[in-house]
C-alpha cells in the first residue's frame, strides 16, 4: 500500500527552502513549468544539477520578464527550454515542479524573485504517485503543443526512465570522498579531546595577567607564548588518553565501515531497481514507437489510395469540361415563350406611355388656352382631369407642328427611361442612380404643373376661390395620381426593355463565348485548387515517411539499449563493488595512520584549537579593561591586545616555529 506524504505550504521562506531541498536531492530527473522564472539562485541549482547528469526540462512563458535569465546558458548544458506563445493557446500559468518521478511540487509560487520576497503564495508537496504522473502528463501535453506550434515533430512521453536518464551511482572518486570525511570526523575527535581544558581558569587567567600590568598591551607577546607552550604540552597525550584515543578511532573506523557497506547496499538495490524501472521503460517506449509508426503507416496509405486518387479523379472530370467548352461554341435555342408575353408588354405599355404623356402634354400646354376661348364664347367650360382622352385628337385639330410636339414628349421619356442600356459598360452605379433621380423629376415637374393647370382652370370656373399657391400641390390628388402613373409607366417599360435586350443577346455569339471564357477560368481556379491539395497532401506524405523512419531508428536503437541493459548493469554492479572495497582500504589506511600518530605522540591538531585558547585569554583580559577604565579607552586597548594577537600569530607562521603537529595549511 502506498504511503502518502503530503503538506501544504504557505510561507514564502519555507516554500523557498523546500523547492532548493529536493532540486539538490534530485539524480536523474527535473520536470519544471512556471509562467515567470527570475530567481538567480533556483537557476543556478539547476545548472549544477546538469553538470551532475541531471536530465532538466522546463517550460515558461514567453515574455519579456523572462529574458533576465540566460535560458540558454542552460540549452548549451544540455537542458530544454520550451517557450510558449500567449497567443492561441492561451496565457501560460502552470506553475508546478517534478523531481526524478518521486516527489512533486505545486501551487501558486512562481519561481521568480517577487514571489520569494513579496507576494503571499502555498505550495503542495506531495508524493502521491497519480499526482505524479498526472503532472508529468500535463507537462508533455504542453510541451508537445509548444513543439506542433514551431513544426517540430512530437512524440509520445513515457512516466518512467530511460537508460540514458538512469542515476549514475556513487561518483568514481567515492573512496576519497569517504577518506575525507572520515579524517574530518577523526581530526574533529582529536580535537575536542585535546581542547578539553578549563576555559573558566584561562579567562580568570587573562583577567589577572591584565590587572598585574595594567592594561599594558606590550606583555601579551610573553603571556601568547606561554599559551603557546602550555598548548603544545596538550598535545603530547599520556597514555590513558592514547589508549582513550585508539578506543574511539577503532569504534569511528568499525561505524564508518558498517555506513560505507549500508550506503553501498542500497546504491546497489537501486541500481537493480533501476535497471527493471529502465527496461520496463524502454519496453513500453518501444511499444508506443511502433504504435505510432502504425499509424503513421496507415496515414501514408490513406492519403495515397484515398485522398490523392480522389482528387486527381475530380481533376480529370475538370479538365475534360474545360476542353468541352474551349472546343465549342453553342448557341441556344431562341425563347419564343419569353420573346412574345415581352414583345405584347412592350408595345402594351407604350401605347399606354404615348397616351397618358400625350394627354399631360396637351393639358400642360393647350388646356387652359381653351379654357379661355369658350369662356370668351360664353360656353361652360367642363371640368379637367389628369387624362383628356381627345388630346391627341384636339392637338390635329390645332394643326402645324402642336400634334408632332404631342407625340415627341412621350418619346422623349421613353428614350430618358432607356437610354442607359445602350451604354452599360460605361454607367456606374452613381450614375443609374442619377438618371433614375433625373426620370423621377421629369415626372415630378410633369406632375404638378399639370395638378396646377387644373388648379387655374377650376379657378377660372369659380369652383375653387383661392388662387394657386405652391404648397397646395402636396395636399392635391390629381399631382399623386400624374407621378404614380407616369412613372410605374415608364419603369415597367425600363424592365421590360432590359428582358427584351437580354433575350437577344444571349444568342450573341460574342456573350456565349465570354461566357464559356469565365466558366473555363472557373474550372481552371477548382483544377488548380485541387493541384495545390494534392502537392499538400505529397509534402505531409514526405514528412510522414520521414517521421516513420525516425520511429524506425528510435526502435532500432530502444532495442539495442535493452540487449545492452544485462551487461550496463553487470558494469555499474561491478564498478559499485570496487568502489565499496577502495572506500574500506581507505578507511583502514586513515585510521592505521591516526593510530600511529596518537601512539608516537605525533598527533595532528588544527590551528583553530590554540585560536581558541587565545581568544579564552582576551576575554579574560577585555573584561578587567571594561571594568576599569571608560568605554573609549577600554575599546582602544581591547583593539591594541587584538592586534598585538594577530601579530604574534603572523610572526609564527612566518618564521615557521609552529610545531609540525599543528595543521596550518587551511587558516594560514
Amino acid at each position: 500500500m502506498e504511503t502518502i506524504d503530503q503538506k501544504v505550504i504557505n510561507d514564502n521562506k519555507e516554500i523557498y527552502a523546500c523547492i532548493q531541498s529536493e532540486l539538490y536531492k534530485a539524480t536523474f530527473e527535473i520536470l519544471l513549468a512556471t509562467a515567470w522564472f527570475t530567481d538567480e539562485d533556483l537557476f543556478n541549482i539547476l545548472l549544477g544539477k546538469l553538470a551532475e547528469g541531471v536530465r532538466v526540462e522546463v517550460i515558461i512563458a514567453d515574455n519579456q520578464e523572462n529574458e533576465k535569465l540566460d535560458f540558454g546558458l542552460l540549452v548549451s548544458k544540455g537542458a530544454f527550454v520550451y517557450k510558449i506563445k500567449n497567443s492561441g493557446y492561451g496565457i501560460m500559468n502552470q506553475k508546478f515542479c517534478v523531481i526524478d518521478q518521486r516527489i512533486a511540487l505545486h501551487g501558486s509560487y512562481n519561481w521568480s524573485v517577487n514571489a520569494k520576497k513579496n507576494n503571499h503564495e502555498s505550495i503542495i508537496s506531495t508524493n502521491h504517485s497519480e499526482t505524479i504522473r498526472s503532472l508529468i502528463e500535463n507537462f508533455h501535453e504542453i510541451k508537445n503543443r509548444i513543439l506542433e506550434q514551431n513544426g517540430e515533430p512530437v512524440s509520445k512521453p513515457t512516466i518512467a526512465v530511460s537508460r540514458a536518464e538512469l542515476p549514475k551511482g556513487i561518483p568514481v572518486d567515492v573512496s576519497a570522498k569517504a577518506g575525507m570525511e572520515f579524517e574530518q570526523v577523526l581530526d574533529t575527535m582529536i580535537a575536542a579531546e585535546i581542547r578539553n581544558f578549563d576555559r573558566k581558569l584561562l579567562r580568570e587567567h587573562g583577567f589577572s595577567r591584565c590587572n598585574a600590568n595594567n592594561g599594558d598591551h606590550q606583555v601579551l607577546y610573553k603571556a601568547f607564548d606561554t599559551l603557546y607552550y602550555v598548548f603544545i604540552n596538550d598535545i603530547d597525550v599520556v597514555e590513558d588518553k592514547k589508549t582513550r584515543l585508539v578506543a574511539k578511532i577503532e569504534e569511528q573506523r568499525i561505524k564508518s565501515q558498517d555506513n560505507i557497506t549500508r550506503n553501498s547496499e542500497i546504491q546497489i538495490d537501486f541500481l537493480e531497481r533501476a535497471h527493471v524501472i529502465g527496461k520496463t521503460n524502454l519496453e513500453v517506449s518501444r511499444t508506443n514507437q511502433e504504435t505510432e509508426l502504425e499509424v503513421t503507416s496507415k496515414s501514408i496509405e490513406k492519403i495515397r489510395q484515398d485522398k490523392i486518387p480522389v482528387l486527381e479523379e475530380k481533376n480529370y472530370q475538370l479538365d475534360k469540361q474545360i476542353k468541352e467548352k474551349e472546343g465549342a461554341i453553342l448557341r441556344p435555342k431562341f425563347k419564343w415563350f419569353e420573346f412574345i408575353p415581352t414583345m405584347l408588354f412592350g408595345i402594351v405599355l407604350v401605347f399606354y406611355i404615348f397616351l397618358f404623356y400625350s394627354s399631360g402634354a396637351y393639358i400642360l400646354l393647350f388646356s387652359a388656352q381653351d379654357a379661355a376661348e369658350q369662356q370668351l364664347q360664353n360656353i361652360p367650360v367642363a371640368a379637367t382631369q389628369i387624362f383628356d382622352s381627345k388630346a391627341l385628337h384636339k392637338a390635329f385639330e390645332r394643326g402645324g407642328t402642336t400634334p408632332m410636339f404631342i407625340l415627341a414628349f412621350p418619346l422623349l421619356l421613353i428614350i430618358l427611361s432607356v437610354i442607359d442600356q445602350y451604354a452599360r459598360s460605361r454607367w456606374s452605379k452613381l450614375g443609374k442612380a442619377a438618371l433614375t433621380v433625373l426620370i423621377l423629376f421629369a415626372d415630378a415637374v410633369i406632375a404638378y404643373q399639370v395638378t396646377q393647370t387644373i388648379y387655374e382652370i377650376n379657378y377660372s370656373r369659380g369652383t375653387v376661390n383661392v388662387p394657386w399657391k405652391f404648397q397646395m400641390v402636396f395636399a392635391d390628388p390629381h399631382f399623386y395620381l400624374v407621378f404614380v402613373f407616369g412613372a410605374a409607366g415608364l419603369f415597367l417599360f425600363k424592365v421590360v426593355f432590359k428582358k427584351f435586350i437580354s433575350i437577344f443577346e444571349e444568342r450573341n455569339p460574342d456573350n456565349i463565348t465570354l461566357s464559356n471564357r469565365l466558366a473555363v477560368k472557373h474550372l481552371q481556379e477548382e483544377l488548380n485548387s485541387n493541384l495545390e491539395k494534392i502537392a499538400i497532401l505529397k509534402e505531409e506524405v514526405a514528412v510522414l515517411e520521414k517521421h516513420s523512419i525516425q520511429l524506425k531508428a528510435e526502435i532500432k536503437h530502444i532495442d539495442l539499449e535493452l540487449s545492452n541493459l544485462p551487461q550496463s548493469l553487470n558494469q555499474d554492479l561491478q564498478k559499485r563493488k570496487q568502489q565499496l572495497i577502495q572506500a574500506s582500504a581507505t578507511i583502514d589506511r586513515i585510521a592505521a595512520i591516526y593510530t600511529t600518530r596518537v601512539q608516537s605522540d605525533n598527533i595532528r591538531i588544527s590551528l583553530d584549537a590554540l585560536k581558541d585558547r587565545i581568544n579564552i585569554f582576551l576575554e579574560g583580559w577585555n573584561d578587567l579593561l571594561f571594568q576599569e577604565y571608560a568605554v573609549s579607552k577600554a575599546s582602544l586597548k581591547a583593539s591594541q591586545a587584538a592586534q598585538v594577537a594577530t601579530e604574534w600569530q603572523d610572526e609564527k607562521l612566518a618564521s615557521n616555529v609552529i610545531d609540525k603537529r599543528v595543521k596550518i595549511n587551511q587558516d594560514a
